[in-house]
Order: C-alpha cells, then sequence, then structure tokens
C-alpha cells in the first residue's frame, strides 16, 4: 500500500535546474488511478520539466517520486525504468515515423520477430487492430500505408493506441488536440475517456482550458516552477484559473 493510501503517482517537491536557469523550484502532485489531471501554466512556467521528470526524460535535482508507494531510486530515473512502470507519454510531435505504416509505428522498438530473425507483421498488424477496437476508433481503416498519409486524429489515435499498449498505468498527454480540428478533436477527447474508464490515469498539458473543463477531474497551476496543490475542477471558475495562471494566485 503506497504512503498516502492509494495514489498512484506521487511527485515530490522535484526540482531542476540547467545550468544557471532554474526551470523548476519545486514540483508536487498526487495522482490515482482513473483520474485525469490537468497541467497548465504560462510559456516558461515549468510544465514540460515537471512531465519530463514523471517520464524519467530528466532527473530530478532534488525531490522524489513514488510510483504505487516504492520510491524511484535516482539510479533508476530514466525513461526505460518509466516506461517499466507503466508511464508512457504522447508528445505533441507524437514522436510517429512518417514512411512507417501504423503497426510499424505502435511497435516502435518493441518490433516482434520470428525464429528471431523475420519480422512478424501479421502478429503486429492483429495486435494494432485490437488496440484500436478496444478504444472503439473506427476511423483507421487501413494498417498498410504510411501513417503520413492518415489525417491528424488518426495519427492521434495511434500514438496513444500506442501509449495504452505498453503503458496502460499513466499515459502523459502532451497538448493533444493542438493542431486538430473540431471533429478529430471530439475524438481524440473521446478516446480520453475511454482511457480513464479502463483505469488508466491521464496527464494531461493543454493551453485550451475550455478542454481542461470539459475533461480533467482535477487541475494543477504551474506558476514560475512552484506548482499549487491540485484543486477539483468544479471547484474553480474560468477567472480564478485565468489568474492563477498568470499572477499566481492561489485558487481557495
Amino acid at each position: 500500500m503506497s504512503e498516502n493510501g492509494g495514489a498512484l503517482l506521487q511527485v515530490e517537491e522535484v526540482a531542476k535546474s540547467f545550468g544557471g536557469v532554474q526551470a523548476l523550484r519545486s514540483g508536487s502532485f498526487e495522482l490515482s488511478r482513473g483520474e485525469i489531471i490537468a497541467i497548465v501554466g504560462a510559456n516558461g512556467a515549468g510544465k514540460s520539466t515537471l512531465i519530463k521528470i514523471v517520464a524519467g526524460v530528466y532527473r530530478p535535482d532534488s525531490g522524489r517520486m513514488l510510483v504505487r508507494g516504492e520510491p524511484v531510486a535516482p539510479r533508476d530515473h530514466n525513461v526505460g525504468h518509466m516506461r517499466h512502470l507503466g508511464i508512457e507519454v504522447v508528445y505533441q510531435d507524437l514522436a510517429i515515423v512518417p514512411n512507417m505504416n501504423a503497426p510499424y509505428n505502435l511497435f516502435l522498438g518493441r518490433i516482434p520477430k520470428r525464429f528471431g530473425i523475420f519480422v512478424d507483421e501479421n502478429a503486429m498488424r492483429r495486435k494494432t487492430r485490437e488496440i484500436l477496437e478496444d478504444l472503439k476508433v473506427t476511423t483507421v481503416q487501413s494498417l498498410r500505408e504510411p501513417i503520413s498519409a492518415m489525417s491528424g486524429g488518426q495519427q492521434q489515435s495511434v500514438a496513444i493506441g500506442r501509449a495504452i499498449a505498453w503503458g496502460r498505468e499513466i499515459v502523459i498527454l502532451d497538448e493533444p488536440t493542438a493542431a486538430l480540428g473540431p471533429t478529430e478533436t471530439g475524438e481524440v477527447e473521446r478516446l480520453m475517456h475511454e482511457i480513464r474508464d479502463r483505469g488508466t490515469a491521464v496527464i494531461l498539458i493543454s493551453h485550451n482550458l475550455e478542454q481542461v473543463f470539459r475533461l480533467a477531474d482535477r487541475i494543477l497551476v504551474v506558476h514560475h516552477g512552484l506548482t499549487t496543490p491540485a484543486f477539483p475542477r468544479s471547484g474553480v471558475t474560468s477567472e480564478q484559473l485565468v489568474r492563477a495562471i498568470t499572477l499566481g494566485e492561489q485558487v481557495a
């Protein structure tokens, strides 16, 4: 059992500097299974540094992280170990290979082999179709065409499917609908509800405050490298949230 009685993820006063610049002064929050927490803040506030610490891209200079109540040792604070713990990230650029099809993108770094030599493309297509059907994604029809031929929303669906396939515990979504139109945005937001309902916890980074109010269970503000205590979405107005983001005002 975790030290706080059940949090899936605990981030406690993590800080990170680059040279003489302190990108994150102190970041803290907790995340429960099946919860969507939105992290908001102005450009340069420290949001990206915070999520990259959670993802294992950066090792914090101080503070600590616990996953399912177990502290992450500094020597283990890396992307590979975080993935092993069930934390996956869908970055804004999706980290896809445009000339590869959906199955190859879904299995990047995890290509299955037959007899230890031949790529098992049938297994990849079968697993990809299974994941997309499980997420009720019906817009992706061909699994053989390059992913660059797909729409932005279809590419995002594949990227989220990849995170679910290999993460399942915690998925971090960095501005997942920034370049999408209204219809595709609606499909991606449906996917977020779908994975939350499956018990996967979601960390959403978004500048779209209307989206934050539609999706988030709780909201965390980062201002000048400091995080506020996370508060329920229902406990704040849009005006209060804007003031917290721009002025650092506390939300009662």
